[in-house]
């Protein structure tokens, strides 16, 4: 039988703390085009975006990809979170916020060195939710082999 006690909290915190972080993002992304005049629904690589130097279409797309690659990741990273937490709540909390840092330090890098630059974000982020990953398997198959 699986118990969810009050320390769970944390893992609901980071979860929420996590999409806050990609709204974030998306408001970048809208700063973003309001500053290099791409309308919606171009997405970087269309009418508006053609209209770009090289420079701010590359500036552009990198924070497009930000939070994209945010998007792209967030339904397995909160689930990861939310499923090792049940089983080990406060490893799972204390590495979803390693992976909240690790998007951070991906995001700063991203926007504003490039796609090289968010290399340390990423390995972060990912060896965190690899991390997360294992524990949901762990706790998945433990409880089974127990009934």
């Amino acid at each position: 039988m699986i118990s969810v006690g009050n320390s769970y909290a944390w893992n609901l915190l980071a979860v929420t703390v996590m999409g806050f972080q990609c709204f974030v993002a998306g408001t970048k992304v809208a700063d973003a085009r309001k500053k290099y005049n791409v309308d919606y629904p171009d997405m970087g690589s269309g009418r508006f975006a053609a209209k770009l130097s090289d420079k701010d279409w590359t500036e552009f797309n990198n924070i497009m990809r930000v939070h994209q690659n945010y998007i792209e990741a967030l339904p397995f990273a909160m689930a990861v979170v939310l499923i090792s937490g049940l089983f080990h709540p406060t490893q799972s909390a204390l590495t979803a916020l390693a992976y909240i840092v690790g998007r951070y330090v991906y995001a700063n890098g991203y926007s504003s060195g490039g796609a090289e630059a968010r290399l340390t974000g990423a390995k972060i982020s990912m060896s965190a939710l690899f991390i997360n990953f294992l524990s949901s398997l762990i706790g998945i198959f433990n409880t089974l082999r127990s009934n």
